[in-house]
C-alpha cells in the first residue's frame, strides 16, 4: 500500500497540491483576495495577530494549514500582511487595509433598522438650521465611536442663501448670514441713528432678491457698489457699511471645522501607542494645520481613489495610514464624503479613528449622513423667503 493511503492528511495535502498545479489564476486570485479579507475583518474585530491555524480551525476555506501558510506567505511577500514577531500570526498592512476596503464596498452596506434609527436621530436633533454643522458632527461621532467631522466650502466660494437683519433696538440689529453650505455667521451693529423696523425689513427683502446665490466676496461688492450709493439717509448707509465690512471680513476668517468625539479614539483602543496620540494631538491642537488637510483632501477629491456607492457619483473617501501622507496619521484613517447642492460641492464631512477600524460600517454611514445632509440643506434651500 502506498504512503499516501497509510497517511491520509499527507493524502489529502498531496491531492491540494495537484489541484494547486491545475488551479485557474482568477480562482488563485480569488481565495487568496478572501483570505486576506477574513484575517483583516478578524484583526479590526479582536485587534490581535491572526494564525494559520485560526484561519484553518474558523475561516471555513476547506483547505490545509499548509496551504493556508503558503497563501498568507505570498500575501506577506506581497505586502498585505506583516508578521511583528516571527513565530506570531499576521497583520493588515496599510496596503492590506486599502485591499480590504476596495473590496467591501459591494459586500456591506448600512443595516436598515440602523439606517431608521440614524435617520429619526438626525430629524430629531435638526429641525433648524442653527447647529447644523455642529449637531452633524456630534451624530457622526457617537454613531461610530470615533471623532466626527464637518468642514463647510471655503467661505471664498461659498454662495449666499439669506441674509437676515433683525432690529434689537432703536439704533441696533443683529445681522445673520446664512450660506448653502450650511454655515451660519451673525453680529450685532450699533448704528449713528435710528432706522426703522419696516425699514430693516424691506432693505433685507431687497438684498435677499439682489444677492442670493452669489459667493460671498460679490456680495460685498454688490453692496458697496449698488446699494450704500442709493441708501439715501446715514444711518442705513453706515448699515450698509458695516455689511460689506462684515462680508469680506468673512472670507479672511478661519474655516467653518466642527469636529467631535477625540476622546473616542484615546479610549476604544487600547493598541494605539502613545507615541500615536501625542502626534494626533499635536497635529489637532493645530487647527489650520488639520484644515488646510482636509482642503487638501476636498481638492483632490477627483484624482483619489474613490468608493462609488451607486451610479449617480455620490463616493465615499478612504485614506489608510501613511496614504494620508502625514506622518502623525501613520496608523489613523479618515473616511469621508462631499455634500452638495444644486451640483456644487459646499462641504465635507467625515470620520477620523485609527485604522483598526470597521471600514464597511464607516463607509456606510459617512455615506447616509452625508446623503441627509443633502436632503436637509435641499429642503432648506426650496423655502421661497417673503419679500
Amino acid at each position: 500500500m502506498s504512503a499516501s493511503f497509510e497517511d491520509p492528511e499527507k493524502f489529502r495535502i498531496l491531492h491540494e497540491h495537484r489541484i494547486m498545479r491545475v488551479l485557474k489564476p482568477e480562482d488563485a486570485r480569488n481565495r487568496k483576495e478572501k483570505i486576506l479579507n477574513w484575517v483583516v475583518f478578524n484583526y479590526v474585530n479582536t485587534g490581535r495577530p491572526v494564525s494559520s491555524d485560526l484561519i484553518t480551525k474558523e475561516g471555513g476555506f476547506n483547505v490545509s494549514s499548509a496551504t493556508i501558510r503558503n497563501v498568507l506567505k505570498e500575501l506577506e511577500e506581497d505586502g498585505f500582511l506583516f508578521q511583528p514577531h516571527t513565530s506570531g500570526g499576521r497583520i493588515p498592512t496599510d496596503k492590506g487595509y486599502r485591499a480590504y476596503v476596495d473590496n467591501i464596498s459591494r459586500l456591506q452596506k448600512t443595516a436598515v433598522h440602523e439606517k431608521e434609527l440614524l435617520e429619526q436621530e438626525y430629524e430629531r436633533r435638526i429641525e433648524q438650521l442653527d447647529g447644523f454643522l455642529k449637531h452633524t458632527s456630534k451624530i457622526l461621532s457617537e454613531m461610530s465611536q470615533c471623532a466626527g467631522f464637518v468642514m463647510s466650502a471655503d467661505t471664498e466660494n461659498d454662495s449666499l442663501k439669506r441674509i437676515e437683519i433683525i432690529s434689537l433696538a432703536s439704533n441696533s440689529v443683529l445681522t445673520v448670514i446664512v450660506t448653502h453650505s450650511g454655515m451660519i455667521k451673525n453680529t450685532a451693529f450699533v448704528l449713528p441713528g435710528t432706522v426703522e423696523k419696516t425699514e430693516i425689513q424691506t432693505l433685507a427683502s431687497k438684498l435677499n432678491r439682489r444677492m442670493r446665490d452669489f459667493t460671498i466676496p460679490e456680495c460685498a461688492d454688490i453692496i458697496r457698489k449698488e446699494f450704500i450709493p442709493a441708501a439715501g439717509r446715514r444711518a442705513v448707509a453706515e448699515l450698509l457699511r458695516k455689511l460689506a465690512d462684515y462680508f469680506e471680513s468673512a472670507v479672511r476668517t478661519e474655516d467653518a471645522l466642527y469636529m467631535d468625539g477625540l476622546s473616542r479614539i484615546y479610549s476604544n483602543f487600547e493598541d494605539v501607542s502613545p507615541d500615536d496620540m501625542r502626534d494626533l494631538a499635536r497635529l489637532l491642537e493645530e487647527k489650520e494645520r488639520f484644515s488646510g488637510m482636509l482642503r487638501r483632501r476636498l481638492r483632490e477629491s477627483s484624482s483619489r481613489p474613490a468608493i462609488a456607492s451607486d451610479r449617480t457619483g455620490h463616493a465615499v473617501d478612504v485614506t489608510i495610514g501613511s496614504e494620508n501622507k502625514i506622518k502623525e496619521f501613520r496608523n489613523f484613517s479618515l473616511v469621508s464624503s462631499y455634500y452638495r447642492i444644486n451640483d456644487k460641492t459646499v462641504g465635507m464631512i467625515g470620520i477620523l479613528g485609527y485604522k483598526r477600524m470597521a471600514y464597511p460600517r464607516m463607509i456606510s454611514l459617512v455615506d447616509t449622513v452625508s446623503r441627509m445632509m443633502e436632503s436637509m440643506l435641499e429642503e432648506w434651500d426650496s423655502v421661497e423667503f417673503e419679500d
